[in-house]
């Protein structure tokens, strides 16, 4: 039996201190502001249906087109020719046009953290994400905003959800349903079904019955299962789910053999596992300690300024992983051993995808999948293919067809750059718009909308009562510890 990684209780009671915080503070907020407040940043959502000429189309893992056109009807691609449709335009004529990116492993804001989940949205689309996977909501209304997405009544990524997270005694994350036996497991997933979820999610304390019948209960209903592997549940006993983390791998990271990784590959394998390291989470949680260094980074200044200054900070949030200076260093060794896994996964061929853990300390939507897509390339899979990571093989992953394609018939969602970013990050820089649902947005429309929301919520009135009652919830929690 492979080792099992540790249940990590710092991380869950920083994570649930901070939606505490934002659930507290924006119950004042929305009673003081009001439904204008709310709506007075909001991008006004386009009308679907385009037609570009001029583009070199960029399939990546499989070639490239040049000199093509697109046309959009309604939310798909309705034609990629070599000819342009009458009346394209060639506003972005000799550009490249990719697949959107898919972030496969997203935690948005609550819903009483007002504002934050649209800017979040926002962010995505800003970075060329233009489809998310939520992989556990905190206060079940999750699903109600999903609807107004699906509407086009707010610009956002196309969002797919797992809704609660399925966990054993105790709940380690908020909003989640307790599973203790095997009834209750087919009862959960069947709620969950009914609710309209798209994937189910696991934690960390199941037991192996529980596991293994909400493995069956999915299965039976044709949805998907993102897992924590249980600390009760041997890896050796894990199969046809998609593990989260590298977890069940090892308890020690800094004492990983060559021995441990062969027999990780091998059950990966033999059971159909296949994997979304969330690399870049673990890249930003090991320099918290250094916390000044990750202020200055641009991304982090995407949102406003109480996340980096209060929530993410140690100085100041003494709930933000609880690590100590050991914790510290383990975590980079975990980063380095976690490269050295996922390469040799890459080169036995599992799948590999690609998902940023979103909500995290200083993991940015958006931008921080385009650093997870340079992890994963560092780690062996190189750009290009860390790209099909994040295009077509999320599109399988979430059993959507077409989605992660630029075909005909295939979803409307893609980006346009000024340089190919498949084969420089730096490109990704060069964003020039997005289609997502068929509707097209300028990246400078993005950019304004982002400044718009981020200034509504950095102004004295929000911030304001939001730190104030962030400090409250902080050391109230720090107390109870």
């Amino acid at each position: 039996m492979l080792g099992r990684m540790p249940e990590r209780p710092r991380r869950r009671t920083g994570t649930l201190a901070v939606l505490a915080c934002a659930t507290l503070a924006s119950a004042v907020l929305a009673a003081l502001a009001g439904s204008t407040w709310l709506h007075a940043a909001e991008l006004r959502v386009a009308e679907p249906g385009v037609a570009l000429a001029g583009l070199t189309v960029v399939h990546p893992g499989e070639g490239r087109e040049p000199g093509r056109s697109i046309e959009v009807r309604g939310d798909r691609i309705t034609r990629v020719s070599s000819s342009p449709s009458p009346g394209a335009s060639e506003a972005y004529a000799g550009s490249f046009a990719l697949p959107g990116l898919v972030d496969l492993h997203v935690h948005h804001p609550p819903a009483l953290a007002i504002g934050q989940r649209e800017l979040f949205d926002l962010l995505f689309l800003a970075h060329g994400v233009t489809s998310v996977r939520d992989t556990g909501s905190f206060d079940g209304r999750l699903l109600g905003y999903r609807r107004r997405v699906d509407a086009g009544e707010l610009v956002a990524p196309r969002l797919f959800a797992c809704g609660a997270i399925l966990d054993g005694d105790p709940v380690g994350w908020p909003g989640a349903r307790r599973v203790s036996n095997a009834a209750q497991a087919s009862e959960a997933v069947a709620r969950l079904a009914e609710e309209g979820v798209d994937c189910v999610k696991v934690y960390n304390h199941l037991d192996e019955p529980a596991f293994v019948a909400i493995r069956e209960a999915a299965a039976a209903r044709g949805l998907p299962v993102v897992a924590h592997v249980p600390e009760l549940v041997p890896f050796d006993h894990v199969a046809g789910v998609e593990v989260q983390h590298l977890m069940g791998l090892t308890a020690d990271w800094s004492e990983l053999s060559e021995r441990e990784i062969d027999r990780y590959v091998f059950h990966s394998l033999r059971f159909g596992l296949v994997h979304t390291p969330t690399l870049v989470v673990f890249a930003r949680a090991a320099r918290l300690e250094h916390a000044e260094a990750l202020e200055g980074d641009p991304a982090a200044r995407l949102l406003p300024r109480f996340y980096r200054e209060l929530l993410w900070n140690p100085a100041h949030n003494p709930l933000v992983f609880r690590l100590t200076p050991g914790d510290w260093r383990d975590l980079g060794q975990r980063f380095a051993g976690m490269q050295r896994v996922v390469r040799r996964l890459h080169e036995s061929g599992v799948r590999i995808l690609a998902g940023s853990d979103t909500l995290n300390p200083y993991v940015v939507p958006g931008a921080s999948l385009q650093a997870e897509l340079v992890h994963l390339a560092e780690s062996g899979l190189g750009l290009e293919e860390a790209w099909v990571a994040a295009t077509r093989h999320a599109g399988e992953a979430l059993g959507v067809p077409g989605l992660g394609r630029l075909a005909e018939g295939a979803p409307a969602d893609f980006a346009i750059y000024a340089e190919d970013p498949s084969r420089d990050p730096a490109a990704f820089a060069s964003l020039r718009a997005v289609v997502a649902r068929g509707r097209l947005y300028p990246r400078e429309s993005l950019d304004a909308a982002v400044a718009r929301r981020r200034a509504q919520l950095d102004g004295w009135l929000y911030s304001g009562l939001f730190r104030a009652s962030a400090r409250l919830v902080i050391a109230a929690v720090a107390r109870d510890e």
